[in-house]
């Protein structure tokens, strides 16, 4: 029998309590009392979710009551088998536990309700659950519970359960294991997936060991734990294995005096063959383990605390006036922290926080959730973008499939960069038909070289442009050259999906082609400039690709033709090729939860023949590139194409948002900016059960960074133009600029600025389009009224 020794650290009761103590109100989202409905349980699920980036787990009650959807997500690992394309596999969870009583298993489903809460601790990544029950029999117990998985060591995760017998005497069971039997969601209603199948399965009286594999990639996925009660409380306990199929249970029963608290720990591990070689799992598992004991719950718990400290002191935002968007705005951070990539891999749609959208990669990802990286871990936006150039080879295939040159990236992505787009799809009227995303919704191409162009600008990192950069501008812009249709003296593409997907087979839609011209145009320049500089690594890069400047000079010829046009009467830019002439309906109702609402006669098949769009479209080109259109056009397309917006999709109020603080709408601005920091905490689109909405999340931090605090870093510069709502009265965040910290302080009085830097340096900074020069680890103020800049006391 396996075993592993007792004599690890343990941990006084003190201070390890004070370690897991709550940190103050504002750090806290708190869910109180149960309900039954399944819808109301997994909403509670996903945002109750902790992680690290590598893996996250649901928050899950640990009794898993009828109607719960546990699962535990392991960044890239991605598996088809059964399914139609490949999908993040669910995984199994640690985290089971169950309380047993008179034959009875303990929770609020099978109980009276006496308490019953959750609260998740935002400043320190740990969760923890609090239930107070009665049983039919009128026994009281408090069951306490906090869990946790290792910031600073991805692998790890710890979990404390105490049980309170409140007003008896008796033998209570407690049962913990590691459950191998996981299905993913099938497309179809109480369909079920199987990716995984067993591998191994070991016990000890101090271990368990679990290894699974997928069924189709062959990744193992390991889990070792150690269940345990803690020293001192292991007297008249009765402990015994069992082993049922996939599944492993420990279980202890001890004999409970009336008013006695029991308490047990738990200590996991969770490593797959992407980092560990397959025959060297088991090994390297219970070594892992070992060390992890050995340590003690409280050195780990302490160093996870300080990791968090870390990542808040850089990512945090404070709010003063406003507590529901203080607790939105942190919540919306949490989320980003604990799923950035700490090695090369990407976001899903809905995170790592379920298995919606199949876990795929979309252009949310560049678009609205890798600023945050960018402007706070510079070093997990190159691991997204590490990501898309180690899909290359499956870009490149994704466009000769489709007949053409260069590399095309996937609508939707997993492993290889193929495109994973489904088939099918269960649209807003619960019918099932074809979906055309994955062959034409293709900007996704150039969002991704739009993602690259910010990072290189943003961070001045040259290396990464040279070794990775270069070949992602230049497949992606060969694959466009020869995607472009030649039309008179121009050139146009055809059947494409803006950003608005309820019109399909469009011609030159506006959004789509702005960014192909700017894209050519990018290309083209990076060229010419390392054309001049003789650099070693472009060259091999010409070479390797063939590329040659007659190729380049169409792309620019393709980059001043490419249809594209803002009429000079009314300032506006047509959604694509005769939208205009669709039947008008503006939205004129709205549900409960304030969403615009289908005018009377039309459905989401009728749809497309009118002007109603899904999200920003057009609007999205102001976002992208905001000087390069003047006050006139923004406004007036702004007035046109607000009022037709069904926003059906988490996307598009930030948009809206950015936008309308732009053109200064403030109050619009304000609503949408709530309507999108709290789209999962008041389940806004009534489908949070199934994930988090990772794009509504980075399009809350853009606006309230780059909207209310109206920052934009260039190359060369800063430039601030904040606006705060009135009832906010402070504002304070700080992001990274090229290995500078600015950290920013805006009321509605004035503006206190600071760059961070190890050495002496002066920025050019623009404050209400006017320029001053700013010199580091210096404080100054910026006021309105009158215009100044002066040094402020540090």
């Amino acid at each position: 029998m396996l075993q592993i020794a007792e004599h690890g650290h343990r941990d006084t009761g003190d201070d390890l309590a004070q370690l897991l103590s709550l940190s103050s109100r504002p750090w806290l989202l708190r869910r109180a009392g149960f309900s039954k409905d399944p819808r109301r349980l997994q909403i509670n699920e996903t945002l109750m979710t902790i992680g690290n980036g590598y893996l996250n787990i649901r928050g899950s009650l640990e009794e898993l009551p009828e109607g719960s959807c546990r699962g535990m997500y392991i960044n890239g690992v991605y598996d088809r088998s059964e399914a139609d394309v490949e999908e993040l596999v669910k995984c199994p969870v640690w985290t089971d536990v169950s309380v047993w009583i008179d034959g009875l298993k303990i929770s609020p489903a099978t109980c009276r309700v006496l308490r019953h809460e959750q609260v998740l601790d935002m400043k320190k990544g740990i969760l923890h659950r609090v239930s107070r029950l009665r049983t039919p029999s009128g026994k009281i117990l408090t069951l306490s519970t906090v869990k946790l998985v290792c910031f600073h060591a991805v692998h790890h995760g710890y979990m404390r359960v105490s049980v309170l017998a409140e007003n008896f005497s008796g033998n209570i069971r407690v049962l913990s294991g590691l459950n191998g039997d996981v299905f993913n969601r099938g497309f179809f209603e109480g369909e079920r997936l199987k990716h995984l199948h067993l591998e191994r399965i070991e016990r000890g009286r101090n271990l368990m060991y679990l290894e699974m594999k997928t069924r189709e990639r062959q990744i193992h996925i390991a889990h070792a734990a150690s269940w345990r009660m803690l020293e001192g409380q292991s007297r008249n306990v009765r402990w015994e294995p069992r082993i049922y199929g996939e599944k492993f249970t420990s279980e202890m029963t001890l004999s409970a005096e009336k008013g006695s608290l029991s308490e047990f720990e738990k200590f996991a591990v969770v490593m797959t063959s992407r980092e560990v070689k397959k025959e060297c799992m088991f090994s390297e598992s219970v070594r892992e383990l070992k060390w992890f004991l050995r340590k003690g719950a409280f050195q780990e718990i302490q160093e996870h605390i300080s990791q968090w400290d870390e990542c808040w002191k850089q990512a945090d935002i404070t709010i003063e006036g406003d507590c529901e968007a203080q607790e939105a705005i942190r919540y919306n951070i949490y989320q980003l922290l604990i799923n950035g990539p700490r090695t090369v891999g990407s976001v899903g749609a809905k995170f790592l926080s379920s298995e919606g959208y199949l876990g795929h990669v979309f252009w949310d990802t560049e678009i609205f959730v890798f600023p945050f990286y960018l402007y706070n871990f510079p070093s997990m936006a190159r691991n997204m973008l590490l990501y898309r150039y180690e899909t290359l080879p499956g870009a490149l295939l994704n466009a000769e499939r489709a007949g053409y040159r260069g590399a095309r990236y996937g609508w939707e992505t997993a492993t290889t960069g193929e495109d994973v787009t489904p088939r099918f799809a269960s649209k807003l009227e619960r019918t099932i038909r074809l979906i055309y995303t994955g062959v034409e919704e293709e900007h996704i191409v150039s969002d991704v070289i739009y993602a690259l162009e910010r990072y290189v600008r943003v961070t001045g990192d040259m290396d990464f442009l040279r070794q990775c950069g270069l070949e992602m501008i230049f497949l992606t812009a060969r694959y466009w050259a020869s995607r472009v249709w030649k039309e008179g003296d121009g050139y146009e593409i055809h059947t494409v999906i803006g950003p608005d997907e309820f019109h399909e087979h469009v011609n030159n839609n506006a959004y789509t082609n702005f960014l192909v011209r700017w894209h050519l145009r990018l290309a083209a320049i990076v060229f010419r400039h390392f054309s001049r500089t003789g650099d070693k690594g472009f060259m091999r890069v010409c070479r390797n690709l063939d590329l040659k400047s007659t190729e380049v000079s169409r792309w620019s010829e393709i980059s001043r033709s490419l249809k594209f046009g803002i009429d000079p009467d009314t300032f506006l830019i047509e959604q694509f090729d005769g939208y205009f002439s669709l039947s008008d309906h503006g939205v004129r109702r709205h549900d409960r939860k304030g969403r615009p609402v289908l005018p009377a006669g039309i459905t989401y098949r009728t749809i497309g023949k009118t002007r109603l769009i899904k999200q920003a479209d057009v609007l999205m080109l102001f976002l992208l590139f905001p000087h390069s259109f003047s006050s006139e056009v923004k406004q007036a397309n702004y007035d046109f194409y607000e009022p037709r917006t069904l926003h059906k999709s988490s996307l598009s109020h930030s948009a809206h948002a950015m936008v309308g603080l732009d053109i200064g709408d403030h109050q619009h601005a304000y609503r949408y900016f709530m309507k999108t920091v709290r789209v999962d905490l008041d389940n806004l689109h009534g489908n949070t059960d199934l994930g988090i909405h990772a794009a509504a999340v980075g399009g809350a931090w853009q606006t309230v960074v780059m909207g209310f605090g109206g920052l934009t870093l260039k190359s060369d510069r800063i430039v601030l133009n904040p606006w705060l709502p009135g009832s906010w009265r402070r504002l304070v965040f700080r992001v990274q600029w090229r290995e500078r910290i600015i950290e920013l302080d805006i009321s509605h009085e004035q503006t206190l600025i600071r760059i961070v830097a190890s050495r002496e340096m002066i920025v050019p900074c623009t404050f209400r389009n006017r320029c001053f020069r700013i010199r580091s680890n210096i404080r100054y103020v910026l006021r309105d009224r009158p215009l100044s800049c002066s040094i402020g006391e540090d």
